[in-house]
């Protein structure tokens, strides 16, 4: 049934809820498992240097929950890709999803966003609304 499945990862307790049950059904389906972290850039920053600054630190940070990501699934028996892509975090995870035919996705039900919305994060909201696969919202 899932033989493709992708987990958002951002650091949060909710990610790593998230991820936890990403890889409990990656072993369930027998699927292949690929964890996504989205690198944004402020919208507002003075300088070119500043945005180069920040993309780097947000894209070290990011490979760095990958390797954590690997090596916890590599521990439950997973193999476990994970990518950092750049972008507005719904719209990235969205495109990836579908660019990469992803049969499920699995986030957290809140994360760290910069903005926060009473029931669901701003960007589970929009990824459950707008992906292309099944979405399975982990509290």
């Amino acid at each position: 049934m899932f033989n493709r499945i992708l987990v958002a990862i951002d650091g949060s307790p909710a990610s790593e809820k998230a991820l936890t049950v990403a890889v409990d059904l990656a072993i369930h389906y027998k699927a292949d498992l690929t964890a996504i972290g989205v690198a944004e850039v402020p919208e507002i920053v003075g300088t070119i240097d500043e945005v180069d600054e920040l993309r780097e630190s947000a894209e070290g940070h990011f490979r760095q929950l990958g390797e954590a990501a690997v090596a916890f699934a590599r521990s439950r028996g997973v193999a476990l890709r994970s990518v950092v892509v750049r972008g507005h975090a719904a719209n990235a995870i969205v495109g990836y999803a579908e660019s990469e035919q992803m049969s499920l996705m699995v986030l957290g039900h809140h994360g760290h966003s910069r903005i926060t919305r009473f029931f669901l994060g701003s960007t589970t909201d929009r990824v459950s609304e707008h992906c292309p696969c099944s979405v399975v919202i982990v509290k």
